[in-house]
């Protein structure tokens, strides 16, 4: 049986609430798709691609002093063909630049939780969405769909800091 109890006027010590973060609306903000070489390079395309990603996060207030933020998953894919002989080039098949973005509300945030709520919890919940949009735009442009791998955010944000 329990004895102990807590006066919930009388100057009980409440822990302060945990910081979170509320997704509300995801969106494509900006989406461009190139084809290099089309439609004579869909002839040479008999394996899939090679590619290049590259991937960057960036947030901004949306109104001073309001919690209230956009969140902007930013990826970059370069699909290309491998040299099939020593010296000869590789041959681009397509370039994809893709913006990701959601409002995000921050509760209960403090100073050193906005960064890793913004710039790692917020991109982890875009993801699932980017990835499969970027899958889908592979798809429909004639190629196999590109799967991309989880990303860890936590580590691509402690390599910017480290960076400067």
């Amino acid at each position: 049986m329990n004895t102990e109890t807590a006066d919930s006027l009388g100057g009980a010590s409440q822990t302060p609430p945990a910081p979170s973060i509320l997704m509300g609306i995801q969106y494509v903000k900006s989406v461009e798709f190139q084809v290099l070489g089309a439609p004579a390079i869909y002839s040479r395309v008999t394996e899939r691609p090679h590619l290049g990603v590259s991937v960057d996060v960036r947030a901004h207030q949306m109104g001073e002093n309001q919690p209230n933020f956009e969140v902007e998953l930013i990826l970059r894919c370069q699909g290309h063909l491998p040299a099939q002989r020593e010296g000869e080039e590789i041959v681009p098949l397509f370039d994809v630049n893709l913006i990701y973005a959601g409002i995000f509300t921050l509760q209960h945030a403090t100073a050193e939780t906005f960064e890793t709520l913004l710039l790692i919890e917020a991109p982890r919940l875009l993801y699932p969405a980017a990835r499969n949009m970027l899958a889908t735009l592979c798809r429909e442009a004639g190629f196999l769909p590109v799967i991309m791998q989880q990303i860890d955010f936590a580590a691509l944000w402690r390599n910017r800091r480290a960076v400067g």
